[in-house]
């Protein structure tokens, strides 16, 4: 792929998602610093990259908090050229109902999802819109206990039921989507992946480089 040096210097991207894209360690000494987005911005010359990860969102709105994708979608800046959509742990790990894949209930995982891409696309007629899946977790809390990926959350639900989820609905908007949860290249179930996420869940400084790399590969023929 052969692309001109000057492509990216006058575009913005911007990166809107949970823990993962603000760039928590779980060790209470991340921060957008380390941020999967600093390697991207690295790789590909961005006039700006745009960092609104929030820690603990989730998709659907919730009683517990008022941060959730939702709420928070269009506070973004509408001057961008590329928008990247990455979360949905938390929901799973806070048994968020799916509901119905046409639902428009913004307290399940379908309807906020179809909500929040209508929303969007009307925001970003023009623009690239892309969704990432949550990656894989074996998260252990020092004081709570969260569903890993291999264990069924409250609702009898996994993991992979929300990301299939996920991209069944964006499929339906012919939004793309980068598959995290199979392709990260990290897996917390793996043993000497520990370096990459101390928690099961959060990423070290050498795990975001690592996984920004890997988005940045998967996510760039979307951005042409």
């Amino acid at each position: 792929m052969m692309l001109s040096e000057d492509y990216f210097k006058d575009k913005i991207i911007n990166c809107f998602g949970d823990s993962t894209t603000w760039g928590d360690n779980g060790l209470d000494s991340g921060g957008q610093s380390i941020s999967w987005t600093q390697t991207l911005h690295r790789l590909i010359p961005f006039k700006e990259v745009r960092n609104y990860g929030v820690c603990g969102s989730r998709i659907a709105v919730c009683e517990d908090r008022d941060d959730s994708f939702i709420e928070r979608f269009e506070q973004m800046d509408t001057e961008a050229d590329d928008v990247v959509i990455f979360g949905g742990v938390n929901d799973f790990q806070h048994d968020v109902p799916l509901g119905e894949k046409n639902s428009m209930d913004s307290h399940t995982f379908s309807g906020a999802l179809n909500v929040m891409l209508t929303g969007l696309l009307k925001m970003y007629p023009t623009q690239n819109l892309v969704v990432i899946t949550a990656t894989q977790n074996n998260f252990v809390h020092p004081t709570k206990n969260y569903p890993n990926t291999r264990q069924r959350n409250a609702c009898n639900l996994l993991q992979e039921d929300y990301v299939q989820r996920m991209k069944e609905i964006c499929a339906s908007y012919c939004i793309p989507v980068v598959d995290l949860f199979a392709q990260s290249g990290i897996s917390p179930f793996i043993e000497g992946h520990e370096r990459f996420m101390p928690d099961g869940l959060h990423y070290s400084q050498e795990g975001y480089q690592r996984l920004g790399r890997r988005i940045t590969g998967l996510l760039l023929p979307y951005l042409l």
